[in-house]
């Protein structure tokens, strides 16, 4: 059974011209937003600001992601979504650009920075909910869904398990600006590959007005119990990362470990998480999808708590295998199920408020870690955020559509 799924994989990426592409458009991207955060944190650091002035940064592109989301889902269900997509990529490049010469020159500053964020967010928040509301037009609906997805993280996370590793090399050597300026040639690129992709014409459903598109999205998402449970699950997790990975993270490093290579080799070592977990949605697909999303939360938290706890290197690595492996498969499987159970012509918008949900508390969290990790301390603030996480598991199990949510097809 494990061989004939992975030769079906095989199969659907040579016979899928348009999938091939499309990964193809999606790897180039990843490229370059996979090393991305690491420098634009260190960007803030070297432009002198510390946890709060990064967390600003970072705040600024989320709220413009949150306000912006409700609507890129309607536009990503009403317009190409191609079209959504290259658009996008073409405005983040340019964003990047600017921030890559600001940094190159040593006039970035923290308020540079954080408009720059908030343009890439906003153009993030359109991009999302339009590029995965295209793969059901590239494959067969069941199984071949969920392969689709593992491909594409697979490719992905291939990328992930040496890029920070050398990105935080580049950094010591170079610094943060070269990085900024390699995302932004990735984004040119992946662009330029959207564009060879040849859609058939799909079927025109009927639209109302906007607002009633807007509407009639939330109202799809607050009938289903399960999706709004899971979804709060998100918000919880995402959150606790954003504060004790992206904030926090490269401030732990450097005081705790010895900067921005231990960083790098911990994010690193999540990559090389992220492949193992994707390689094993391709080859043992689960089926209590419920269950499962309950449980990939429990690694970050042990992450956190190594952190918290000033835990060895190699035991950081070694949670953080496990953190994206289980990151990963939860990605995977809930796409996926989402693509599966959301008819069409609903489903950026679904996406879209799942997004938008899911990232609530993150700019929250951008905003609070730095002042909490200056009164109590950044290892207090890193066990608080592994307890919030298994505290959101536990009570996502609780609600029963969660528990009993299975795999379709």
């Amino acid at each position: 059974m494990t061989l004939h799924r992975l030769s079906t994989a095989v199969e659907l990426l040579r016979t899928n011209g348009l999938y091939r592409r499309y990964a193809l458009a999606r790897l180039s991207s990843t490229v370059g937003t996979t090393v991305a955060p690491l420098g634009l944190a260190f960007a803030v650091i070297q432009s002198g600001g510390g946890p709060a002035a990064l967390g600003f940064v970072l705040m600024g592109g989320l709220l413009v992601f949150l306000a912006v989301t409700p609507v890129a889902g309607v536009v990503a269900d009403r317009l190409p979504r191609l079209s959504v997509i290259v658009a996008c990529q073409l405005v983040c490049g340019v964003g990047q650009c600017v921030a890559a010469a600001l940094v190159l020159t040593g006039t970035a500053s923290v308020w540079s920075l954080a408009g720059l964020e908030m343009l890439t967010g906003a153009a993030g928040a359109f991009f999302q909910p339009a590029v995965k509301g295209l793969v059901p037009r590239l494959v067969a609906p069941g199984p071949m869904l969920v392969q689709a997805n593992a491909l594409l993280q697979i490719a992905g996370n291939a990328v992930a398990i040496a890029g920070p590793g050398l990105a935080g090399l580049v950094i010591a050597g170079s610094g943060p600006g070269v990085i900024l300026a390699w995302d932004a040639v990735t984004f040119f690129v992946s662009a330029g590959v959207f564009l060879t992709v040849r859609l058939p014409s799909a079927v025109r459903h009927e639209r109302r007005g906007f607002m009633a598109d807007l509407v009639e999205g939330w109202s799809a998402f607050r009938s289903r119990r399960w999706l709004w449970a899971l979804t709060a699950l998100s918000a919880l997790t995402s959150a606790c990362w954003a504060a004790g990975m992206s904030v926090l993270g490269p401030i732990y490093a450097t005081r705790y470990l010895d900067g921005a290579v231990s960083w790098g080799l911990v994010t690193s070592a999540i990559g090389i998480g992220l492949a193992c977990g994707s390689i094993t949605s391709l080859l043992f697909p689960p089926g209590r999808v419920g269950l499962l999303l309950c449980v990939t939360p429990i690694p970050e938290a042990l992450l956190l708590a190594g952190m918290a706890s000033n835990a060895p290197l190699p035991l950081l690595a070694g949670a953080a295998v496990l953190t994206g492996a289980a990151g990963t498969l939860q990605l995977i499987v809930w796409t996926s199920h989402l693509q599966e159970a959301i008819p069409a012509e609903q489903l950026s918008r679904i996406m879209a408020t799942n997004a938008m949900i899911g990232t609530l508390l993150v700019p929250v969290a951008y905003s609070l870690a730095g002042p909490l990790a200056d009164l109590v301390g950044v290892r207090a603030v890193l066990a608080g955020c592994a307890a919030v996480v298994v505290g959101g598991a536990a009570a996502a199990v609780c609600v029963r559509d969660v528990r009993d949510l299975n795999a379709r097809g």
